[in-house]
């Protein structure tokens, strides 16, 4: 089944609001570890990582889609965008959960 410019559109833009929710809730994490507020901290790594799974979804299917139709460079320039945005929130992820950890050794000292 093909789905149009627009849907393909639409699911790019979903793409990048879960990856940029996602990013953001990695963020928020740190700043709760910064204030030693560690059960928010992992309570907003689960969020974001709720939200990276969507994103990630959204990505494969997408993937699926974009190579089995021919669809206009704004889509593909989306596509692209959106991709983007999904490597971001994975690498926010990352340093976020380090930077959690770093601060519980700080706090306890």
């Amino acid at each position: 089944m093909s789905v149009t410019q627009e849907e393909l559109e639409q699911a790019c833009f979903l793409l990048i609001s879960y990856s940029g929710t996602a990013k953001s809730d990695y963020l928020e994490a740190v700043e709760y570890a910064k204030e030693g507020k560690f059960d928010e901290a992992e309570a907003a790594i689960e969020r974001g990582n709720d939200n990276y799974m969507h994103a990630h979804e959204a990505h494969f299917d997408l993937i699926q889609e974009e190579v089995s139709t021919e669809n206009g460079l704004l889509t593909r320039l989306t596509l692209v965008h959106a991709e983007d945005q999904l490597a971001m929130a994975e690498t926010t992820r990352m340093f976020a959960q380090q930077l959690i950890d770093l601060y519980r050794i700080i706090k306890r000292q």
